[in-house]
């Protein structure tokens, strides 16, 4: 089990490139478990053992940090949407629109805390922003998007927040409250902690693969892919500013979740507010996000090494 779950997090770029490539040459099967709810299970086994990941001790160990990460959360949260919005802007279908919108809304990324790990980051305080933001989008998700929508011309405004609210809260902040809670509890032994990541893995691929499958391949998309990738240069220009100032580990702690937004989150968000079709941005941010992310935790990792 060990083996295999270090297989899965050493080979995690090849298997979203994979993953990805698959889903948008046989989309099938990945778009019937879509329309039957697959996204939301999938998020909500991803958020639970993200959850299990999580300690106590470590989350209240870094509260000597707690001004900047509070400032982190508050700029991410005001400038984030602002820039999603802006890029959005380059795209012409309403519905893929609306899909890079929510790219903006999502929390920070669940494999920032094992890539901050692979920087030799501060794990603890990447875990608390991503704890923190994941709260800040159940609460401010819906009336976000709905602002953005009615700007953006698009059917968000029309999307009711309790009901996004409602969705956010049974699919992401129970099952993290839950795993968080257990983790609390039970403290669990090699194997078990080589199961609870390999299951991460696994939960995260299986997300990709169905959100992929939602793309369809045409001139529409290269207009989305050059939108997504101005978001996420914007994203990982904020986290440097952000992280100015800090010692190294806390500075990736920061540049890391800020950068990465959490693609799964954003495809939940956008199957429940816009339908299938508009998580389908969400795939090609998914590969952006990881292939990105992957490469500052290694080259951040090659200069302060693991730890």
């Amino acid at each position: 089990m060990a083996a295999a779950a270090g297989l899965a997090e050493r080979f995690l770029l090849l298997l979203v490139l994979v993953v990805a490539a698959a889903a948008v040459a046989l989309p099938g099967w990945g778009r019937v478990a879509s329309a039957h709810g697959g996204i939301d299970a999938a998020l909500a086994v991803l958020v639970f053992t993200t959850g299990l990941a999580l300690r106590v001790a470590d989350l209240a160990a870094v509260r000597t940090a707690w001004r900047r990460i509070a400032v982190a959360l508050a700029v991410s949260t005001a400038v984030l949407p602002a820039l999603a919005w802006a890029a959005s802007r380059l795209i012409s279908d309403p519905v893929l629109r609306a899909g890079v919108l929510t790219a903006g809304v999502a929390p920070a990324e669940v494999a920032t805390v094992a890539l901050c790990v692979i920087a030799g980051g501060d794990a603890a305080m990447c875990a608390v922003i991503l704890a923190a933001s994941t709260l800040v989008t159940v609460l401010a998700a819906g009336p976000v998007l709905a602002l953005a929508g009615a700007a953006a011309t698009v059917p968000a405004a029309t999307v009711p927040a309790a009901a996004l609210l409602g969705t956010l809260a049974l699919v992401v902040a129970l099952p993290l409250a839950a795993g968080i809670g257990l983790r609390a509890r039970w403290a669990p032994g090699p194997r078990s902690g080589a199961a609870v990541r390999l299951g991460t893995v696994l939960a995260l691929l299986v997300l990709l693969w169905q959100v992929a499958s939602q793309i369809r391949l045409d001139a529409g998309y290269l207009r989305v892919s050059a939108a997504l990738a101005v978001f996420l240069a914007g994203s990982a220009l904020l986290g440097a500013l952000l992280s100015v100032r800090l010692p190294a580990g806390r500075g990736v702690a920061v540049l890391l979740p800020v950068t990465m937004r959490d693609f799964a989150v954003a495809a939940g968000i956008a199957a429940t507010a816009f339908g299938p079709a508009a998580a389908a941005p969400l795939g090609v941010y998914g590969v952006f996000v990881l292939v990105a992310g992957t490469v500052i935790a290694q080259v951040a990792g090659r200069r302060w090494g693991p730890g």
